[in-house]
């Protein structure tokens, strides 16, 4: 009896030894600036400071009152206004500079999108109900649960929805797409009232990769960036996260990437209402 229990332990932790370990994330670029509540809520739920990686496949959402701006190793720019999510669906890079393919869904919420080093081909938007390809440039998005506005700051860009197309060649050209039951319409317009840089909050100048990781070395932003430790990732200090009142210590049950926090996360953000016209 005591040597059939001592072969079957020895076979229970030989099971286990054989296991793989988990794959690390694939890193894609870092976070630059973090305002107030910022989270990743795919492919786990951690709290997002300034310093921290960001990686693929990773969906970012932003709650009230708050931002963030992402830049990925070719120096594409992705800022975030309030109340918005959107998902790293695909980064492939072929070196430091310059990305093979990179996939972005915007699922809701307002951003600024500011192309890097990659081929304009490498890049595909979409969003519930519209796809950009785009020909150096900067895109404004406004994304509600019926309707898209892409607004052109800079450069060239198409947006398609419903089987249709239209061209922003002009700076202030506006793609909208509106969804009326089975049907999507997009209109442009030369023009729009409704702008992000009214969101920018000091975050809409673009930085290349390069400069983002200079200032995680020389203090700007924090002392050891791009980490994913349970205190927040990137040696992330208080005056680093500007407006927020997470200023110096994360909030009670607030941990950084490691960890989970409820007070952190809207329900369903932007995304059971999208499902219906388009899922993901």
């Amino acid at each position: 009896m005591f040597n059939r229990i001592s072969f079957q332990t020895t076979i229970l932790i030989c099971s286990f030894a054989a296991l793989p370990a988990l794959a690390a994330p694939d890193q894609i670029g870092l976070a630059h600036t973090v305002r107030n509540n910022v989270s990743q809520v795919e492919p786990k739920i951690s709290k997002i400071m300034a310093g921290d990686d960001v990686v693929r496949d990773e969906v970012v959402q932003t709650l009230d009152d708050s931002g963030a701006k992402l830049v990925l190793k070719d120096s594409t720019n992705l800022i975030l206004g309030p109340n918005s999510k959107l998902k790293l669906d695909k980064a492939v890079f072929s070196d430091e500079k310059s990305l093979g393919d990179i996939a972005i869904k915007l699922t809701g919420g307002s951003f600024r999108f500011v192309t890097g080093n990659s081929a304009k081909e490498s890049y595909k938007i979409t969003t519930p109900i519209a796809t950009m390809g785009v020909r150096g440039t900067t895109l404004d998005f406004d994304i509600k649960q019926y309707s898209n506005m892409v607004v052109l700051k800079d450069g060239q860009a198409s947006v398609c929805a419903g089987g249709n197309c239209v061209e922003l060649l002009k700076v202030g050209d506006t793609a909208v797409v509106k969804v009326d039951g089975a049907r999507i319409d997009i209109q442009l317009q030369p023009s729009s009232t409704w702008s992000f840089d009214a969101s920018c909050n000091g975050m809409c100048g673009p930085v290349s990769f390069a400069e983002a990781q200079n200032s995680l070395t020389t203090g700007s932003i924090g002392g050891q960036g791009g980490g994913a430790s349970g205190s927040g990732g990137g040696g992330t200090t208080g005056s680093i996260i500007s407006g927020g009142s997470n200023s110096g210590t994360l909030p009670p049950q607030t941990t950084g990437r490691g960890g989970v926090s409820s007070s952190l996360l809207a329900p369903g953000l932007g995304s059971a209402s999208f499902s219906q016209v388009s899922p993901f």
